[in-house]
């Protein structure tokens, strides 16, 4: 299969944020010159509670961006002192679910120029499941991974070779304070309603996890689970031991919750626990609880990685700078290409071919009509792959459909925008031109919309080029020239093609002819296509 891995670029020491809805973890990490570990350099939190009011309003406002904006600044200043390369920062629910997520996000690159980005529930997912990974070696059978943030709880079902479920269920200990708790103060009867809605939400999940054989080992992350473990080592009296690997048993958290709801009816602190935390640990205490209980387990395994530490991971993998047996890891973006084409019965032949012209045509013109990056280059490698997924749902308008299924059914190892760009790159491979009425175009950041525009010319040209569907070129060659003709100047681009013994390219001559003027028009040139004979060349040009 097509799709090997790209090298991402990236130096040795990576900062990581996790923009949670609770609060703001950094992390800076070194790499190795082993390329087997990497060693944390420093961790910074910050709370941000001004991010809990987007739950509600799906809206991040003024005050909420600047102060989003003064800690994000301070943490890169922080990250640049301990000798960071770059700075990646994820996004997740709170950001994910308000109306103008896109553009603050594409404000706070513009402010701070570091790698913002917003990832979907699974992608979080994901990116967890690697921090668990790398920080547990040990783990060896399936097991599963509870996340529990403010705004979400993830749910992960696994082995050390790949993930079998994975789903984000908007169960935040800070979404379900606000939702059940609004003054502040929880009744028996809110209590009650909050354990029912949380057995609720998990009941098909556990179902599916029972149909794919269960989980014996729940491996718990994030500060409520750490949280819980820590009041559980006070009451046992065993503070000193360490909470990474720590096992909080179902009697045990039974008991603490107990605790909890009581002392939060009768408005009594709750001991151990921060401040910050205390608003929102009732709540998460309950999702930990209905959790097990779902899924059938007695004990939870604290692991003090998470998020950021899975993006550290992820990204160090794709920049080269990690192995340590994780090989397997290192190219989610191709995998998950692969896994959507193999879920709706895309044919590999054509797929493949039109990918392999799109791409030789992206690498030949870099320097002369663009200057991206391989990283452009691998989206619309995925474009060009899932440009006919739509087929799956029917021909007539299966542009699309490709648009809505790769919107839609997730990309791993892509971000939010990344997913939306591959989707309206696919869209425009035929039909209408970009318009800023339809929703792949204007859903694009302001920023991307020539990635995209360009993207797509290219894949509109390389579709056509196997027209038949029966691969018949075997090699194209760009050639770049001046042209003139009746004192209307412009340059011409020649892709010259190689064909296989005994083929023609009738129909790809047809459909280029049919389909350049987006590309012409897009690049400002004049395109032609010319035959290699096997001694010289046999020109044949298209016409308009």
């Amino acid at each position: 299969r097509s799709g090997s891995w790209v090298q991402v670029e990236g130096g040795p020491v990576l900062a990581c944020i996790d923009m949670g809805t609770n609060s703001f973890h950094m992390i800076v990490c070194q790499a190795s010159a082993e390329l087997d570990h990497f060693e944390v350099i420093t961790k910074v939190k910050e709370a941000v509670p001004f991010f809990r009011r987007s739950l509600t309003a799906h809206y991040i406002d003024e005050i909420a961006l600047e102060a989003c904006i003064g800690i994000l600044k301070d943490m890169r200043k922080r990250a640049y002192e301990k000798g960071a390369d770059s700075i990646v920062a994820v996004a997740t629910s709170a950001v994910r679910e308000s109306r103008n997520g896109a553009e603050a996000l594409s404000q706070i690159r513009e402010h701070l120029e570091i790698d913002a980005r917003m990832i979907s529930g699974k992608e979080e997912a994901r990116l967890i499941y690697l921090g668990v990974l790398w920080s547990m070696p040990k783990l060896k059978s399936v097991f599963g991974i509870v996340d529990i943030g403010g705004g979400s709880t993830e749910i992960i079902m696994g082995d050390r070779h790949a993930i079998t479920f994975a789903e984000s269920y908007k169960l935040g200990a800070a979404r379900l304070t606000q939702r059940f708790f609004k003054k502040g103060l929880p009744s028996q009867e809110t209590l009650r309603e909050l354990h029912d809605e949380v057995r609720g939400v998990l009941r098909p999940a556990a179902a599916r996890l029972d149909e794919l054989g269960g989980i014996k080992q729940l491996i718990g992350t994030s500060g409520t689970v750490q949280s819980l473990a820590k009041i559980d080592r006070v009451r046992q009296g065993r503070q000193d031991q360490e909470l990474h690997g720590w096992k909080l048993s179902l009697k045990s958290l039974q008991e603490i919750v107990m605790h909890i709801e009581e002392n939060s009816l009768k408005q009594e602190k709750i001991k151990g626990v921060s401040s910050d935390r205390s608003q929102t640990i009732l709540a998460g205490a309950i999702v930990l609880l209905e959790t097990m209980r779902s899924l059938g387990v007695s004990e939870t395994i604290v692991c003090t990685a998470a998020l950021r530490e899975g993006c550290v991971v992820d990204r160090f993998l794709q920049t080269g700078w990690l192995d340590g047996g994780m090989k397997e890891h290192r190219d989610p973006r191709s995998t998950s290409v692969h896994q959507l084409m193999d879920k709706y019965q895309v044919p590999y032949d054509h797929a493949e071919q039109v990918a392999r012209i799109a791409s030789d045509i992206f690498i030949q013109t870099r320097g002369i009509l663009h200057e991206y990056s391989s990283h452009v280059g691998h989206l619309l490698w995925s474009a060009a792959m899932l440009h006919d997924i739509g087929m799956f749902i029917g021909r007539n308008g299966h542009h699309k459909h490709s648009y809505y299924l790769i919107k839609h059914c997730g990309l791993l190892g892509h971000s939010e925008e990344e997913v939306g760009i591959i989707a309206a790159i696919a869209r425009y491979h035929r039909g209408s031109e970009p318009k800023e009425s339809h929703e792949a175009f204007y859903t694009v950041s302001v920023e991307n919309r020539k990635v995209l525009t360009d993207m797509a010319a290219i894949l509109r040209v390389a579709e056509a080029l196997d027209r038949s569907h029966r691969q018949v070129i075997e090699k194209v060659t760009v050639a770049m020239q001046p042209f003139q003709k009746g004192g209307y100047e412009r340059k011409l681009l020649s892709l010259i093609v190689k064909l296989k013994n005994g083929e023609n390219c009738y129909s790809e001559s047809w459909a280029l002819t049919e389909k350049k003027e987006f590309f012409e028009n897009n690049f400002q040139l004049r395109l032609s296509l010319q035959v290699q004979a096997e001694a010289g060349y046999a020109v044949k040009t298209t016409k308009k």
